[in-house]
């Protein structure tokens, strides 16, 4: 997701820092005041990763004693002239930019999610010392940084370059210091966290309306932040409206949104009424009239959908959507990609759902409207 975007930042970093040279000093990276603070911190870690990986070369070699006194000393000033003169070959600066770029965004869209992997790369446990380097790699977000960095320093004594971390108790801590942090912010606060990818994509995608990010993106962010209701509330805005940009004010609203409907009081039995009678109303209308696109469309927009759904997708659509009716799914299938925009489709699906007494917000009914919305894509 987000590949164009992605590759804009990465090609304009490779042309800024192409010298040409076989190689590129990182010293002189740093003193690149056009090249975000984000990639710098990205690459001066790298090299710090780089020391750590020859300190570990040298401890494995029991032949020499590099704990003695005198040898301390000396290895680390080796490794202060280590990082001073650390350099990338092209091969190797061109992999490490595109590395740091779609880390940052990752981070910026899953915090939670990214620390994760980024700092275990799939393994049960790490040494504190290198989820500590492994931090270093990252800039946004930082509450977070600084809040799990905290938490190491309050280990004292207890704490040491070999204490093991599990992944399980890592991603507690992680949670617990998010939750606390966004506990008892506005709502202009809590938008205020996305203040990085505002910014990441106003440099991505020049095309995009000003002070706006795809509204996608800010849907992997909440559901990563757990916040259910709300990246709900925007997928359904999305499919159902096309809401395909987001602004702050825009994000704002939602959220007044969601917290109104949470706080309000249940429906009175007369409103309960007029929601049924409307329910019925669109059950009505939803018949086999629909006069379906020109035939080459609907061909081009079922091959669409058939192609962004795997068989197991297909099979619970058809077992939770249609009750194993084949003929009614692909009845439905074909007049929802007949209609002549994505708005007329998406209130096709809503009156099938309502017909069916189908939860519009279940995760199986969002999923089938999302690959229908796909293909009108």
């Amino acid at each position: 997701m987000f590949e164009k975007e992605l590759d804009r930042v990465k090609h304009s970093l490779r042309q800024r820092l192409d010298t040409g040279l076989p190689y590129t000093s990182l010293q002189s990276i740093i003193d690149r005041s056009d090249v975000h603070a984000s990639v710098r911190a990205y690459l001066q870690a790298e090299a710090r990763w780089w020391i750590h990986e020859e300190q570990a070369i040298r401890k494995s070699n029991s032949r020499f004693d590099t704990l003695a006194d005198a040898m301390r000393s000396v290895l680390s000033e080796v490794d202060d002239l280590l990082y001073q003169h650390a350099r990338f070959d092209n091969e190797e600066l061109t992999a490490t930019i595109d590395a740091a770029v779609k880390t940052r965004l990752n981070f910026l869209c899953r915090p939670r999610t990214t620390l994760k992997w980024f700092v275990f790369r799939g393994e049960p446990t790490k040494p504190l010392y290198e989820i500590l380097l492994r931090l270093d790699y990252l800039t946004d977000h930082a509450y977070l940084l600084q809040g799990l960095r905290q938490w190491a320093m309050s280990r004292g004594s207890e704490a040491s370059t070999n204490e093991i971390l599990s992944v399980v108790e890592f991603e507690r801590i992680i949670e617990r210091i998010d939750n606390e942090a966004i506990l008892d912010l506005s709502q202009e606060e809590f938008v205020h966290l996305l203040d990085g990818l505002y910014a990441f994509f106003a440099e991505a995608d020049p095309d995009l309306p000003p002070e706006s990010v795809p509204t996608e993106s800010v849907i992997i962010f909440l559901d990563d932040k757990g916040a259910v209701p709300l990246s709900q509330a925007l997928e359904r805005m999305l499919y159902r409206e096309e809401l395909r940009t987001l602004t702050r004010s825009k994000l704002i609203e939602v959220i007044d949104g969601v917290i109104a409907s949470i706080d309000a009081e249940p429906p009175s039995p007369l409103q309960e009424l007029v929601t049924q009678e409307a329910d019925l109303r669109s059950a009505d209308v939803f018949d086999d009239t629909a006069v379906p696109s020109a035939d080459d469309l609907l061909r081009r927009r079922m091959s669409s959908f058939d192609a962004a759904v795997d068989a197991d997708q297909r099979s619970k659509f058809l077992r939770k959507l249609f009750g194993g009716d084949h003929e009614e799914y692909e009845s439905v299938l074909r007049r929802v990609v007949g209609c002549t925009d994505w708005r007329e489709a998406a209130g096709m699906v809503d009156r099938y759902f309502a017909k069916k007494g189908i939860d519009p917000d279940s995760s199986t009914a969002m999923e089938f409207a999302q690959a229908l919305h796909r293909s009108f894509a």
